[in-house]
């Protein structure tokens, strides 16, 4: 397998990761389109320079979550939350309920709370992958999901207690 064919490979496999997290960060399917393509773009110019073919989920992950900042500054707006578009499964509606509940407490909380709870929870990083991706360390991550846990807990615990009683 050539170089190319390398890359397209991994792109493959991490192009549902790249998109959730780029919509994590913009809330917006067309942005977020736009920031994968500039991702891809910039990690293809670079990817020689990649010492480490095994990271290379954490290193992609790292230049989205960088070049969707990048466009949030240079847009200097706030962006709207779009329709949540997501593929549920399962029959029953009181779990396709609970999942549209939950997606919507996650996409509700504020940057950087959202990256790291779709980071972790989602793409199933670990925290010192997320660490690497966000530019922070990982005591900066604990206590980012912390206090994205007690901010998910406040917002889901009115719709849980009502559904019981």
């Amino acid at each position: 397998m050539n170089i190319k064919e390398e890359f397209c490979e991994n792109i493959r496999l991490y192009e549902k990761s790249m998109y959730h997290l780029a919509y994590s960060i913009v809330r917006n399917d067309a942005d977020a389109s736009e920031i994968i393509s500039e991702s891809i773009y910039r990690a293809y110019k670079n990817y020689g320079s990649l010492k480490n073919k095994k990271a290379f989920k954490t290193w992609i992950l790292r230049i989205v979550h960088n070049t969707a900042v990048e466009m949030i500054r240079k847009n200097a707006k706030f962006i709207t939350m779009d329709e949540i578009k997501e593929d549920i499964g399962g029959s029953i509606k009181h779990d396709i309920t609970t999942k549209i509940t939950v997606r919507e407490a996650v996409e509700s909380l504020k940057q950087p709370y959202r990256t790291v709870t779709v980071l972790f929870y989602y793409e199933n990083l670990s925290l010192s992958q997320i660490a690497h991706i966000t530019n922070t360390n990982i005591i900066a991550v604990k206590k980012q999901l912390s206090r994205a846990r007690k901010k998910l807990l406040e917002i889901l615990k009115e719709d849980f207690m009502y559904e019981k009683i």
